[in-house]
């Protein structure tokens, strides 16, 4: 079973699988780059990224599946002419 994401946003609380609590003291953090964020979500319980964090995770994937598997057959948009 995948774990309900919860998403902690500063000064306004969290959401967890839908549901909303409302918090006016709460203040996101990210554990990646360590710094008190707008907002966060749930990595796994207790721990939390923000999204340039998770973007910058996503956009490695992204490359490194293109590196790993498809940089052998050529061009992966098809034929370049000019």
């Amino acid at each position: 079973m995948i774990a309900a994401i919860d998403v902690h946003v500063t000064q306004g609380g969290t959401i967890v699988g839908g549901e909303v609590s409302a918090d006016p003291r709460l203040i996101a953090h990210c554990m990646l780059c360590g710094q008190d964020v707008e907002s966060s979500a749930s990595l796994t319980r207790g721990q939390y990224a923000c999204a340039p964090c998770l973007r910058e995770r996503l956009d490695a994937l992204s490359v490194a599946r293109f590196r790993l598997k498809e940089s052998g057959s050529g061009t992966p948009w098809g034929k370049v002419t000019g």
